[in-house]
């Protein structure tokens, strides 16, 4: 996303096209859903209260969205719910106690100023409030909930200079305080992050441009505030999507700055290995990805490198 922007920073990611959609056994397990109420690229999905929630991201004309939708699984349908307190992009969404929505950080403007904003969504009130703000700037990161808390990974701080987060950012809801854990291993922008049995998998992401795409893996235990490596990813992926479906984490899609992909892998946590499953049926990037009902949504997200918006919803059933 940010490839319009960045220069190169050293040594290039190949070309890599994505896997052609051929297997026909893999057709069944992919549908489509109502689309989304608007095209978008890069925003977010979570899960509250049996419904998925999308919010901001980038919209067909270029500019940072405010708007939150709601999806209905059992109807097949969309419907606006209250904007965020104002436009985001590359935000981080984390539920807790599937009682309350936070929306993390994020880019504001074009200029993609990383923001140290925390927002909390009532889906009774449907309203938003103001939270204690991140101990940093932080977009283009990842957010999960464990435990009762909201742990912040990987990210950028300041675009302009290249500043990448290292710190890990740990928000604890009933004092509505953050302290800072254990820096990441490795720094990285455009990752995405699960958790399973309270562990969080750190997953791919890149070095600010899609040039510097990584395979990498690093697990996170926020009891014990220690940090681990795992078997890396078959291929290297930024800007991609994930959720967690029967205890194993499955990721979508990515960019380089020649290609998106139609990547679909499965971690599981278990056994530290991954695999193949059947590819997205239409490669994007900056996707949001949400599990409900047993199955997952890859939402949005960008058919092109760099700047492009879709508002296709393709469901995965195992």
């Amino acid at each position: 996303m940010l490839s319009l922007l960045l220069v190169t920073l050293g040594g290039v990611t190949p070309p890599r096209a994505p896997a052609p959609w051929t297997a026909p056994d893999s057709v069944a397990h992919w549908s489509t859903a109502h689309r989304l109420p608007e095209a978008l690229l890069e925003a977010r999905a979570a899960v509250l209260r049996g419904r998925i929630y999308v919010a901001g991201g980038i919209d067909r004309k270029g500019q940072p969205s405010a708007h939150v939708y709601r999806y209905d699984p059992a109807s097949d349908t969309w419907e606006s719910v209250a904007d965020l307190p104002a436009p985001r992009h590359h935000m981080a969404l984390a539920v807790i106690g599937d009682s309350v929505l936070y929306a993390i950080g994020g880019f504001s403007g074009k200029e993609f100023h990383a923001e140290r904003n925390v927002w909390a969504y009532s889906a009774a009130r449907n309203t938003w409030t103001a939270k204690s703000s991140i101990t940093r700037p932080r977009a283009a990161a990842a957010a999960v909930a464990v435990s009762g808390k909201i742990v912040v990974l990987g990210g950028v701080e300041r675009l302009v200079d290249g500043g990448m987060a290292d710190v890990t950012p740990v928000y604890e809801p009933a004092l509505d305080q953050w302290h800072n854990g254990w820096p990441i291993l490795t720094k990285r922008d455009h990752l995405t992050a699960q958790a399973a049995h309270d562990i969080i998998y750190v997953i791919g992401g890149r070095l600010l441009n899609p040039d510097h795409n990584m395979a990498t893996v690093e697990s996170y235990e926020p009891v014990h505030d220690h940090w681990g490596q795992r078997a890396p990813m078959l291929e290297a992926s930024g800007a991609l999507g994930s959720a967690v479906l029967d205890g194993k984490i499955h990721t979508f899609g990515g960019e380089s700055r020649y290609a998106v992909f139609n990547d679909h892998e499965v971690y599981d946590p278990a056994t530290n290995e991954w695999s193949e499953a059947a590819p997205l049926p239409t490669a994007r990037h900056g996707t949001a990805v949400a599990t409900i009902d047993g199955r997952i949504y890859v939402m949005g997200g960008g058919t092109r490198p760099g700047f492009s918006e879709t508002d296709i919803v393709e469901v995965f059933t195992p």
